[in-house]
């Protein structure tokens, strides 16, 4: 074995671009030229590694090698990064349909100011329950004077929770975009 590492069993060969992938994951963060040189470094411990075990099949000795080379971090599972894209688009649907709430509570907020009689949350006497900008008929109106203060709490549980959502989801730096990255 000189110059590049080349195996003869199919199964040397996925071991070894197994070690070749996650090598190059834990080294991500690098640039190109550092991560071409500890590349080059690891195949000649590997080779050194190998010429120097006398015994078993060609597997069995890029096995032991690769176990004197050190633990490197598992590649994440296949199905991380797709689930990632779904979680990362799915969440944008729901920051966008979730904020127009948000902005619709925030303007019966405003409404209540200008119209008391007419804004708030109803009550109709078989049960049904309405959000509406119209006293409405047979109806109760339930929150009165609390209708301002329970739509600005909603609104800004709502906008925390969404906050939270685009950190994880859909920031740049957040664990999302890093999945989708892997």
């Amino acid at each position: 074995m000189t110059g590049v590492l080349t195996f003869s069993t199919p199964e040397a060969r996925r071991l070894w671009q197994d070690f070749q992938r996650r090598l190059d994951r834990a080294n991500r963060e690098l640039d190109a030229a550092d991560r071409a040189d500890i590349s080059a470094e690891a195949a000649s411990h590997i080779r050194d590694a190998m010429e120097a075990l006398d015994e078993g099949d060609e597997l069995t000795r890029l096995h032991a090698a690769i176990s004197s080379y050190g633990d490197l971090p598992a590649a994440p599972p296949a199905w991380r990064q797709p689930a990632a894209v779904v979680l990362h688009y799915g969440s944008i649907l729901a920051l966008g349909i979730a904020g127009i709430f948000v902005l619709i509570f925030l303007h019966m907020t405003v409404m209540e100011v200008f119209n008391p009689q007419g804004v708030g949350l109803w009550h109709y006497g078989q049960g049904d329950w309405s959000l509406s900008y119209e006293a409405q008929v047979g109806a109760t109106e339930v929150l009165g004077g609390w209708f301002i203060p329970a739509m600005l709490t909603l609104s800004a549980v709502i906008a925390a929770l969404l906050y939270a959502l685009w950190r994880f989801a859909v920031a740049p730096g957040g664990p999302v975009s890093t999945w989708m990255k892997d």
